[in-house]
């Protein structure tokens, strides 16, 4: 008999997405590309930096560990050594090529400690990555949860990669969902000035705005998963985690950059109505045949990616983005690179819910039984 066994290409899917990620984050802002001065030593031979940092370094081991552990899970035969080997030179050949164009843009440093501490992290990524391929009970019971979960074949890949991407990107306290807010008056980071109270005034109309724009973002990420989900009776499940793994990874984030008061004032007025209200519509369109609840997806997801515009003369709108716009190395490419994911991310989603719709089924696989 033919097997019908999938390989998985999410391996693929998130490295490319996480690489492609890596390449923002290393480039912005994009400008200006100047050539360095006549005689300039390449980078790689000119002397180790004399002033770093701890943290820059830990920041670029971090940053590489996941590119490593993906590239090590995207061949699908090879032993522990190669994958490693694959891994580290994946993240070598990446990082090298990023140090050498960041020559031609001043505000970047091309340095050979980013390269080692990129190294390493690629490293470090690819010996889990193995060891993650070695361990067989765990990648069979992975295996099994994803097949039983979510949509199978490549589109299923594609859309859990989406759905990574999106929960990544809340590290970042600013993203929606869940934005940070802060009290008028108190110094939202350390060694800032206080925010002055007739910035963060309260406004009906930011409140109007925040709860419509998290409305809809909370029904097209419902949907998106619900669509992403094998079986109905998972998607409360399912949503409730997603959310909670949001919730914390921007706590975590809140309190390592912020006073730990930044608790008190979480949730505003708007950000609560509109949970409430998108958790509403939500409850009523998973109900909906698969045709209407991709239609319904793809425009409130457009709509929370639209909406936003409405409110660029408002100043309160603009003030937790601006808050964490730091101008600072690595938090200036965090912030960045968050950001654009915020803008892409409603793009890729649609754009996967399109090739959603044209598959057999509405995605699910020739002969299988419907929701």
């Amino acid at each position: 008999m033919r097997s019908t066994a999938h390989r998985t290409l999410l391996p693929h899917a998130l490295a490319l997405i996480y690489g492609a990620a890596i390449v923002f984050a290393s480039l912005q802002p994009f400008a200006p590309w100047i050539a360095p001065p006549p005689g300039a030593p390449f980078w790689l031979v000119t002397p180790w930096p004399l002033r770093w940092t701890r943290y820059d370094v830990a920041a670029n081991v971090i940053a590489y560990l996941p590119f490593g552990l993906f590239v090590a899970l995207v061949p699908r035969r090879g032993t522990p050594g190669v994958r490693t080997l694959l891994a580290t030179g994946a993240g070598v050949a990446l990082s090298f090529a990023m140090e050498t164009l960041q020559m031609f843009l001043p505000p970047r440093d091309a340095s050979s400690i980013d390269l080692a501490a990129n190294s390493v992290g690629a490293l470090v990524g690819g010996i889990m990555g193995a060891s993650l391929v070695r361990a067989e009970r765990l990648r069979r019971a992975l295996s099994r949860v994803r097949n039983r979960l979510f949509l199978p074949g490549t589109i299923g890949d594609v859309g859990l990669a989406l759905l990574v991407l999106w929960l990544a990107a809340h590290v970042n306290p600013s993203i929606p969902l869940f934005a940070v807010t802060f009290d008028p008056g108190q110094p939202a980071l350390a060694g800032n000035p206080p925010i002055p109270v007739t910035v963060l005034a309260p406004d009906a109309a930011l409140d109007f705005i925040g709860a419509v724009v998290t409305a809809f973002q909370f029904l097209g990420v419902g949907l998106f998963v619900a669509l992403l989900l094998r079986d109905r009776r998972d998607i409360a499940g399912a949503i409730l985690v997603l959310v909670a793994a949001a919730l914390i990874a921007k706590g975590i984030s809140a309190m390592l950059v912020l006073k730990p008061d930044i608790w008190q004032t979480w949730l505003k007025p708007g950000v609560v109505v509109g949970m409430a209200g998108g958790c509403l519509v939500l409850l009523v369109a998973i109900f909906l045949p698969r045709p209407a609840k991709i239609a319904i997806c793809a425009v409130a997801l457009l709509i929370s990616l639209l909406l936003p515009a409405l409110a660029i003369d408002l100043p309160p709108a603009r003030a937790p983005l601006t808050l964490f716009n730091w101008r600072y190395g690595h938090l200036l490419s965090f912030h960045g690179l968050t950001q654009s994911v915020l803008v892409v991310w409603p793009l890729a989603a649609a754009a996967w819910l399109f090739v959603l719709a044209g598959r057999p089924r509405w995605g699910e696989p020739p002969g299988d039984g419907g929701l």
